[in-house]
C-alpha cells in the first residue's frame, strides 16, 4: 500500500496516522517511509503534518512511486463538502474548527441570512425553543460558545434576529442585549447584574413618579435599555441589599399615604416577589385594612411565590370572609380554622370591619355539640393545663404560672413578639379551651386546678391550690400566689430554695378591657403589661439559675374577650354578668342564648350593657380558646423539627462537571432559630448556612454541591439540618426528591481515564 501525506495546520484529521509535531521526529519518519515503500507494505501509512515547516521537510517525497498526491486539510473545504454548500467569507477556517462545524449536523437553507442562522442552530440546538421561561437558564449553559459566535457580525445580526422573534426585544434592546454580554466576564454575573439593575431602574423610576426623597445607587445601563427587555428574576438573597432600598421606599411613601397626598393604589407598583417586602405588606395590611386595594391584590395574583401566593389565599380570605365550621370537625380541625379565623378577625377588627355573624356562629354550634364529650377527651381541653404542671413539677422543676385574665389566643401573637429570644428557655405555644361560660369566676381557679369550680374544697384561692399540688408542696413556703393589685412584697417576688410552684394573678388587662374604646387599644394595652411580666420572668428564671434548678414558666388565662357589634335589643336581661346571664330556676330565654349548667351565654356579638365595646361571657371562638404558653429551662425533646425544607422546583441546574445548584426554601414553623445549617450526606458534598431564623418565617436559600460520581434523572438526596434555639441544639434528617440534568458530554473509557489524571 502506499504513503499518504496529509497537511492538517487546523488538526482536524480524525485517522489514524503517524503525527509529526517537532523537528526531532522527522528523520525517524523519514526511515519509516522509506521502508514502507521498499518493503510495499499491504497498510496505507499516513503521515499527519500539523505546520508548513514540516511540510517543507517532505515536500521531495511528492512524484515518489507509491506515494499518493498530498491531501490538504482545510476546514472551510470539508465543511463545503459535509454540507454541500458554499461556505460564506466571514466562516473562516479557525472559526469553523473553534465551533466544531464539522461535527454538526446542518439545516438546509437558501439564503446568507439563513446560513448564519443555520450555524447558530448546529452550535446551539436548544435555541429554536428559547422563550421568555427558559431564556436565560438557556443561555446561562452555553458559557463561552455563545460568546464566539457573537463575535462575528452575520451571527451577531442572526441572534439579534432571534432576540426578536423569540422573546419580543425590539431591535435597539436586542442590539444592547448582545453588547453587554460580550462585555460580560461570566453570564452568570451577566444575568444577576442586569437582573439588579433592571430593579433598581423600576425602583428609581416609582421614587421620581411620586416624588420621594431617596438615594440609589448609580446607573450602569441605560435605562431605555433595561425597559425593553423582558421582566428578569432576581431572588432577594442576590439583591446586595437592593430589599433594604425597597423599604425604605416604603416607609416615605407610607408617610404620603398618610397624609392623603396619594392613595394606597401605588403600592401595587412598589410590591416584588421578594419575602421581606410581603412581609412587610402582610403586617401593613393587618393594621390597615385599607392598604389592601383592588391594584395591590391584583399585583398579588401576578407573583409566583408559594410565599406570595398564600399571602393571595389569606387576603382573598379576608375580602370574600372565613369559611364557616363544619358541624362535624374533629377538635384538631377546629384549633386549625381558629388560626385562620384569627387572623381574619385581627384584620377586620382593627380596620373597624364589622363580621358576618354566621362565621362565629357555626363554631358556637360547633362547641354546643362537641364541649361535652369531644372537647374534654383532647389535649387542648383546659383540664390539661394542671396535669402539664404536675408533670413538671414531678420532673423537678420549679413551676411558675402567670395567670391573665380576659388574655384571648386572638391575641396570642402580641404575647409571643414579646417573650420571642428569651435566653436559654424553649418556648411552646398551644390553645386550649377555657371553661364555659367564658367568665372569671367560672374560669380561673378551674384552669389553675383542673377541676370545675363546684368540686374545689373550701378556702381562699391559695388554699384551694395547696390542696391541689399538695404533692409537689412538702412545706409551706414551696407556694408562693402573688397578685397584680396587691402591693409587692420583694422577699414574696423571689424564687428561693423552698419555692416549688408560684402562681402570679395579672388583672390589669381585664380591668382595662371594659372601659376600652376598641380593639386595637386593647391590642396596644398587652405590650407594656406583658414587657412587665417579661422582666419578672427574667428576675425568677435569674433566681433559679442561682439556686442551680430548671424552671418553667407557663402564661395562660381564664377566658378571652369578644368584639362586640350591637347592644342586645330582645327582652330585658337582669343578673348579667357581661355577656352571660345568671340563671335563678327555669328561665325561658331566647335562641339567642346557650343555657350552661346555671348560666345562659351568648352566641351572637351582643353586648348586654350600654357600655363596654369589649366583653366575655359568650362562646365567640376568641372568648372560647386561650393560649398557653410554656417556656422550660430543659424542655421536653419535640417529637419534630420545627424546620421545614420545600423544593419550589425539583430541579437542580448543572454549573460545572459534576457540579449543581438548587433553590431550597426553609420554613420555620414555631421557634427562633440560630446558627442553621445544611449539609448532604455522600456521595453528595456541599454546605449552606443560615445565622438565625426567625418563628413563623420563611427564608430562601441556594445551595451549590458536588458529587463523587455523575448523577442524572430523579434521585434521592440526604440532606443533614443542624440549628440551635435558646442554649439547645439540635439535629435532623431530610430526604430530598431532586432531577438532575442529563450529562453535557457523554465519556468513554479513554477520556474518562484521561480526566482522572489530574
Amino acid at each position: 500500500m502506499p504513503v499518504q501525506l496529509i497537511r492538517d495546520e487546523f488538526n482536524i484529521d480524525n485517522h489514524d496516522a503517524v503525527v509529526i509535531k517537532t523537528a526531532d521526529e522527522v528523520l525517524p519518519v523519514m526511515c519509516q517511509i522509506d521502508q514502507h515503500l521498499i518493503a510495499k507494505a499491504e497498510t496505507l501509512l499516513r503521515v499527519r503534518l500539523g505546520n508548513q515547516a514540516l511540510w517543507q521537510r517532505f515536500r521531495h517525497y511528492e512524484g515518489y512511486n507509491g506515494v499518493l498526491p498530498t491531501l490538504e486539510l482545510i476546514p472551510r473545504v470539508v465543511l463545503a463538502q459535509n454540507w454541500n454548500r458554499v461556505i460564506p467569507d466571514w466562516l473562516g477556517n479557525a472559526l469553523i474548527v473553534r465551533l466544531g462545524l464539522l461535527e454538526k449536523p446542518f439545516l438546509a437553507t437558501n439564503t446568507a441570512e439563513a446560513f448564519a442562522e443555520s450555524v447558530l442552530q448546529a452550535c446551539l440546538p436548544e435555541l429554536p425553543d428559547m422563550n421568555a421561561e427558559n431564556f436565560i437558564e438557556l443561555l446561562s449553559r452555553q458559557g463561552m460558545t455563545l460568546h464566539i459566535l457573537l463575535e462575528v457580525a452575520p451571527l451577531n445580526e442572526a441572534f439579534g434576529r432571534y432576540l426578536m422573534s423569540s422573546l419580543g426585544f425590539e431591535a435597539k434592546a436586542a442590539q444592547g442585549f448582545v453588547r453587554e454580554w460580550l462585555n460580560a466576564q461570566h453570564p452568570s454575573t451577566f444575568f444577576n447584574n442586569l437582573a439588579y439593575q433592571q430593579h433598581l431602574e423600576q425602583l428609581r423610576v416609582f421614587i421620581s413618579t411620586y416624588q420621594l426623597n431617596m438615594a440609589l445607587p448609580p446607573k450602569t445601563y441605560d435605562a431605555s435599555f433595561l425597559q425593553a427587555l423582558p421582566e428578569l428574576s432576581l431572588p432577594e438573597h442576590q439583591a446586595n441589599g437592593l430589599a433594604n432600598k425597597y423599604l425604605l421606599a416604603l416607609a416615605a411613601i407610607d408617610r404620603k399615604i398618610h397624609a392623603r397626598e396619594i392613595p394606597p393604589d401605588v403600592l401595587a407598583d412598589w410590591l416584588i416577589d421578594w419575602p421581606s417586602l410581603l412581609d412587610v405588606i402582610a403586617e401593613r395590611v393587618a393594621s390597615q385594612r385599607d392598604w389592601l386595594t383592588p391594584a395591590l391584590f391584583a399585583k398579588l395574583q401576578t407573583l409566583r411565590s408559594e410565599k406570595a401566593q398564600a399571602l393571595t389565599l389569606a387576603f382573598q380570605k379576608l375580602l370574600d370572609g372565613y369559611p364557616l365550621l363544619n358541624i362535624s370537625a374533629t377538635v384538631d380541625e377546629a384549633v386549625q380554622w381558629s388560626e385562620g379565623y384569627f387572623e381574619y378577625c385581627r384584620l377586620a377588627f382593627l380596620d373597624n370591619h364589622p363580621l358576618d355573624e354566621a362565621i362565629n356562629s357555626s363554631f358556637s354550634d360547633w362547641l354546643l355539640a362537641a364541649q361535652s364529650a369531644r372537647v374534654p377527651r383532647s389535649k387542648y381541653d383546659w383540664r390539661q393545663f394542671s396535669a402539664n404542671v404536675k408533670s413538671y413539677l414531678h420532673k423537678g422543676y420549679v413551676a411558675v404560672i402567670v395567670m391573665v385574665d380576659a388574655l384571648s389566643a386572638l391575641n396570642q401573637d402580641k404575647v409571643l413578639q414579646v417573650l420571642q429570644g428569651m435566653d436559654n428557655l424553649g418556648l411552646h405555644p398551644e390553645t386550649l379551651f377555657a371553661p364555659l361560660p367564658t367568665l372569671t369566676e367560672v374560669g380561673k381557679m378551674a384552669v389553675l386546678t383542673g377541676l370545675p369550680v363546684n368540686q374545689h374544697p373550701s378556702g381562699n384561692q391559695e388554699a384551694i391550690l395547696r390542696h391541689v399540688y399538695q404533692a409537689y408542696l412538702p412545706t409551706p413556703d414551696a407556694l408562693k400566689v402573688l397578685k397584680s393589685w396587691e402591693e409587692s412584697n420583694q422577699r414574696l417576688e423571689r424564687i428561693e430554695d423552698a419555692t416549688q410552684l408560684l402562681v402570679y394573678f395579672e388583672n390589669r388587662l381585664d380591668e382595662r378591657l371594659h372601659d376600652c374604646p376598641s380593639f386595637s387599644k386593647h391590642r396596644d394595652d398587652i405590650q407594656p403589661i406583658m414587657n412587665q411580666i417579661k422582666r419578672m420572668l427574667n428576675g425568677w428564671q435569674k433566681d433559679a439559675g442561682l439556686l442551680n434548678k430548671d424552671i418553667v414558666f407557663f402564661i395562660t388565662a381564664d377566658h378571652g374577650m369578644t368584639v362586640t357589634q350591637s347592644l342586645y335589643q330582645n327582652q330585658a336581661i337582669t343578673e348579667c354578668k357581661d355577656r352571660a346571664v345568671k340563671l335563678k330556676g327555669a328561665t325561658s330565654l331566647p335562641d339567642d342564648f346557650a343555657v350552661l349548667d346555671e348560666y345562659a351565654a351568648l352566641k351572637k356579638r351582643y353586648r348586654l350593657t350600654p357600655s363596654g365595646l369589649l366583653a366575655h361571657g359568650g362562646l365567640t371562638p376568641e372568648e372560647v380558646l386561650i393560649p398557653c404558653i410554656t417556656l422550660a429551662s430543659k424542655p421536653p425533646p419535640m417529637g419534630a423539627t420545627p424546620l421545614e425544607i420545600k423544593l419550589p422546583d425539583n430541579y437542580c441546574v448543572r454549573v460545572a462537571d459534576r457540579r449543581w445548584q438548587i433553590e431550597i426554601q426553609l420554613i420555620n414553623h414555631d421557634r427562633d432559630l440560630t446558627a442553621i445549617e445544611i449539609s448532604l450526606a455522600p456521595p453528595f458534598s456541599g454546605t449552606g448556612n443560615i445565622d438565625s431564623l426567625r418563628a413563623y418565617k420563611t427564608q430562601n436559600l441556594t445551595l451549590r454541591f458536588s458529587s463523587t460520581q455523575e448523577q442524572e434523572g430523579f434521585t434521592e438526596i440526604e440532606v443533614l439540618l443542624s440549628y440551635h434555639y435558646a442554649s439547645f441544639h439540635e439535629q435532623d434528617h431530610k430526604i430530598l426528591t431532586v432531577k438532575f440534568p442529563a450529562s453535557l458530554i457523554e465519556k468513554d473509557a479513554g477520556t474518562q481515564s484521561f480526566e482522572d489524571m489530574f
